[in-house]
C-alpha cells in the first residue's frame, strides 16, 4: 500500500504528539522607551510624518560587517574546489580538522585555530547547510485586535493555506491586544509548534510584537535589541506608537517593526537613519481611502461580491489610486524608499465584529489602514510571495493581514554578540504542554527533566 505523503503544513496544522524538550532561558528583556508630543492634529499629510518618526526614532544599533569584498576570493576557490569534489555534502558532513600546535596556540593570534569563512559557525558553509538556496522564508502578520479575545486556535493567522511550507522566521504584530502578553504567546507557540521558538517580544502598552525562529536558526543570531516609542507622551494607558526588534542571521540584519498611528498627528522627526539590511513594516498605520462612503462600498461590492467580475484589477487600480499610504509611498521623500506588494484583497476596516460587514454606525469610510511594507539595502531584492488577508477571524473590527517573503542572506563573522540558543523557555514549554493535551487530554503535564538537547 502506498504510503500517504502529507503536506508539511498540514501535519502542523493537526496536533500531533511529538513533543521535543529544549534548553534555552527567557530572551525577553527591557525596552529602551522614548517619548515624542503630538501638540497639532488635522492634516491628512501628519500621518507620513507619524510613521516616518516612528521608523526614525525606533532605530537600533546593529552590529553588522560589509563580507561582500572578503568573501569574493573565498567563493572563487571553494566554487574551484568544490568541481573537483565527488561529494562536497559528505566531505563537509565528515570533515576533520587538523588540531593547532601548541607552538601557534602560544602566540595568543586570534586567526591562528581559526577554521575560517568556509566552517566557522556564520560561514559559507553552514549558511548552506542551514538555508541550502540561501534565502530566508519570513512571514509577517498584522492584527488590530480591537481588543477582543482571540479565538482558541490561530492557524488561519499563522498557518494560512497558501503557505507550502513553514517559514524560517513568523513575526506576529498586534495592536490593541487582549489579554496577558504570556497568554497570547503560549498561543502563537502553541499553534506553531515545536519546530518554532519565540526568540524574542516586546510591548508598548497594547502594542506588541513577538519573533519566532525555526529552532536551528537560533545559534546564527546575534543578540537581540527592542525599543519603543509613543506617540502619546504622558499618557498611562499607551495605544499609540510602535515597538521595533532588531538582530541579525548570519551576517544579514533585520529590524522588524510594528506601529499603531494615530490618524492624525505632526511635528516629527523627518529623517530616518537605516544601519540595518532589511526594515520590515507592520501595523495599523491609520491611512484612509479619499473617497465618499457610499462609492467605496458600492465598489467593495461589486468586486469581491457573489457578482464579482474575473479581472476588477483595472477598477481596484482606481481605488488606490485614492489611498493615502499609496500616495505617500509615491511622494513622500521618506516613506518612497519602502515597499508594498500589490494589494488585491478588499479595505480590512471597518467591519462590524463577527461578520464581513461594514460598521454603519460611525459612517467610517472603508480603508486599508492594516499594511505590511519593507525598505532593502541597495542591490539586494526582497520577494514577496503572498499578500492577502485572514478573513476567517471576525471577531474584530479589522481583519489580519499576512506577507510571506523570501530575503537573501549572505555569511558573517562571529565579531558581533551571538545570542548563543537563547529563547523564551517557559513560552516553549508551556505551549508544548498544551500542544499535548489537545492531541491526548490525559497526558497532563510534560517531563521536568533538567537536562535536554536541541536538534
Amino acid at each position: 500500500m502506498a504510503q500517504h505523503q502529507s503536506d508539511p503544513l498540514e501535519r502542523v496544522r493537526s496536533i500531533d504528539g511529538h513533543h521535543q524538550h529544549v534548553t534555552g532561558e527567557s530572551s525577553r528583556s527591557s525596552s529602551r522607551r522614548s517619548s515624542l508630543s503630538c501638540s497639532n492634529r488635522g492634516s491628512v499629510s501628519c500621518l507620513e510624518e507619524a510613521l516616518s518618526s516612528v521608523v526614525g526614532v525606533l532605530q537600533l544599533s546593529a552590529s553588522r560587517d560589509s563580507l561582500d569584498d572578503e568573501f569574493k576570493q573565498d567563493n572563487r576557490a571553494e566554487t574551484s574546489a568544490s568541481n573537483n569534489q565527488v561529494c562536497s555534502s559528505c566531505k563537509e558532513e565528515n570533515q576533520v580538522h587538523e588540531a593547532l600546535s601548541v607552538q601557534l596556540a602560544r602566540q595568543r593570534s586570534y586567526l591562528h585555530g581559526s577554521m575560517g569563512p568556509f566552517q566557522s559557525l556564520l560561514g559559507i558553509s553552514e549558511l548552506k547547510r542551514t538555508l541550502p538556496d540561501g534565502k530566508l522564508k519570513v512571514f509577517i502578520g498584522t492584527w488590530n485586535m480591537n481588543g477582543k479575545t482571540p479565538p482558541s486556535t490561530l492557524e488561519d493567522l499563522l498557518l494560512p493555506t497558501p503557505l507550502q511550507s513553514l517559514p524560517d522566521v513568523v513575526v506576529i504584530g498586534t495592536q490593541e491586544t487582549n489579554g496577558e502578553r504570556d497568554e497570547w504567546e503560549v498561543g502563537l507557540q502553541e499553534t506553531l509548534g515545536p519546530g518554532h521558538v519565540l526568540f524574542h517580544s516586546v510591548e508598548l502598552g497594547t502594542i506588541h510584537l513577538a519573533v519566532f525562529l525555526r529552532r536551528d536558526l537560533i545559534w546564527v543570531c546575534s543578540v537581540p535589541e527592542s525599543d519603543s516609542h509613543s506617540t502619546r507622551a504622558g499618557s498611562a494607558f499607551r495605544t499609540k506608537g510602535g515597538v521595533a526588534i532588531g538582530f541579525s542571521i548570519f551576517g544579514t540584519s533585520f529590524l522588524f517593526v510594528n506601529c499603531h498611528l494615530p490618524a492624525h498627528a505632526e511635528k516629527f522627526a523627518e529623517h530616518v537613519t537605516c544601519n540595518y539590511d532589511f526594515i520590515f513594516l507592520c501595523g495599523d498605520l491609520n491611512f484612509r481611502i479619499n473617497k465618499s462612503r457610499e462609492n467605496v462600498i458600492d465598489f467593495i461590492s461589486k468586486t469581491w461580491g457573489e457578482t464579482s467580475p474575473v479581472d476588477f484589477q483595472p477598477e481596484l487600480t482606481n481605488l488606490l489610486e485614492a489611498d493615502q499610504l499609496k500616495h505617500s509611498l509615491a511622494n513622500n521623500r521618506i516613506l518612497r524608499t519602502f515597499n508594498e506588494a500589490r494589494i488585491t484583497f478588499a479595505p480590512t476596516y471597518k467591519y462590524i465584529p463577527g461578520t464581513e460587514n461594514f460598521d454603519e454606525d460611525k459612517q467610517r469610510v472603508p480603508s486599508y489602514t492594516d499594511r505590511i511594507l519593507w525598505k532593502e539595502r541597495k542591490g539586494v531584492t526582497v520577494q514577496c510571495d503572498h499578500y492577502d488577508v485572514a478573513k476567517q477571524l471576525k471577531c474584530s473590527d479589522h481583519f489580519p493581514v499576512w506577507a510571506a517573503f523570501q530575503v537573501p542572506i549572505k555569511p558573517g563573522r562571529e565579531t558581533i554578540p551571538l545570542s548563543a540558543g537563547t529563547f523564551n523557555r517557559p513560552v516553549y514549554l508551556e505551549g508544548m504542554k498544551r500542544r499535548l493535551q489537545a492531541w491526548d487530554p490525559n497526558k497532563m503535564s510534560l517531563s521536568n527533566s533538567a537536562s535536554c538537547s536541541l536538534q
